[in-house]
């Protein structure tokens, strides 16, 4: 599959943009996973083009090392998942998913499997790290994915890799304070991995590969959540397991294009917490989280429907901005700060 194909995704797709919608996932997953056997790792090393580490693991571990495991398996698990569905989908050329050519269609189908065998052997490293440690290892769930077609979903991917690239800055983060130096090292491995698949995926998008300088930031609590979003509820064996905040969904009415307008936004909120003041704070870059006062335009069965400035001109908010409703005006010194202060999110956000 050449660069000069896959500048525009749908003109190698054989359907327009418009497609059915493609099945729930269900929470079993390829090759034997969570628990693969021997034999069944052979094989996922040898799709991935690459082994699991072989290095001694550590002999101790900090609580908060712990917590990263846990959120790393748990998102593992749902992009396994994820993958894995959409290579069903090209495999078996279903609607929205078929190919002009088909060596286009071979070479996505190679690019996308050795994408869910990286990802299962993430998924792996982060269950087997918990295993020496004497932790409860995490169990997949069932998954909904809201696409209709391939170029929905490399969106999709898209936009949950650009916040997984700015979750492992926290996770290398929080080793280093835990002096989990070693698996911090590792992580720092995955954080290049998932660049080039961010690059692909933004090239079969036509755009440029490297979407900023400084990548946006998040927290764990952050992608805790937009996981979420993905899953069936109540079908986590173990979701009470990952000691992470639960904070109420929030959905962005109108994406913004690259200007300063005003946007809505829409919360559930259980405790009328509008009653207050409330605002809603951005996170972009490496930047200090922008501040805005949101105003209430209705609420009704403790939904909350309300408009804020998206002040991209002021603060260039281009690439990924994590947008979440804050019960403080701050200021916030980083994403964790805000996690801490947040009623609902995130929302996602990509201006380029």
């Amino acid at each position: 599959m050449h660069f000069s194909d896959l500048a525009i995704l749908s003109s190698i797709l054989a359907l327009p943009v418009l497609g059915v919608p493609h099945p729930q996932a269900q929470s079993h997953l390829p090759d034997g996973l969570p628990s693969p056997d021997t034999t069944q790792v052979a094989h996922i090393e040898q799709v991935a083009q690459g082994t699991l580490p072989n290095s001694p693991a550590p002999t101790a571990i900090s609580n908060e090392g712990i917590v990263n495991l846990k959120l790393i398996a748990f998102n593992e698990l749902f992009e396994v998942a994820f993958f894995s569905e959409l290579v069903n989908n090209v495999t078996n050329n279903v609607d929205g998913y078929t190919f002009k050519r088909d060596e286009d269609r071979s070479s996505m189908l190679e690019a996308l499997k050795a994408i869910v065998a990286q990802e299962e052997l993430h998924a792996l490293r982060a269950n087997d790290a918990l295993k020496h440690f004497k932790a409860t290892q995490v169990q997949p769930c069932k998954y909904k994915f809201p696409v209709q077609n391939l170029e929905s979903a490399i969106k999709l991917a898209a936009t949950f890799t650009d916040v997984v690239l700015g979750t492992l800055q926290d996770v290398v983060e929080r080793f280093a304070r835990g002096h989990d130096f070693d698996l911090a090292r590792e992580i720092a491995s995955v954080i290049g991995q998932e660049g080039e698949q961010q690059g692909w995926f933004r090239a079969l998008l036509g755009k440029i590969p490297s979407e900023l300088p400084f990548l946006t930031t998040s927290n764990l609590n952050f992608a805790f959540n937009a996981i979420q979003d993905f899953v069936v509820p109540g079908t986590c064996p173990d979701l009470n397991e990952i000691p992470l905040h639960t904070f109420e969904p929030l959905k962005i009415l109108d994406m913004p294009g690259p200007r300063s307008q005003n946007i809505s936004i829409e919360f559930r909120d259980p405790d009328d917490e509008a009653r207050n003041p409330l605002w809603v704070t951005y996170i972009n870059q490496q930047n200090v989280p922008v501040v805005q006062p949101l105003w209430v335009v209705s609420k009704k069965d403790k939904i909350v429907e309300a408009k804020v400035l998206f002040p991209f001109e002021e603060h260039d908010l281009k690439g990924l901005t994590i947008a979440s409703v804050t019960k403080s005006a701050g200021p916030f010194g980083d994403a964790s700060q805000v996690a801490n202060h947040t009623l609902a999110g995130p929302g996602l956000i990509t201006v380029d």
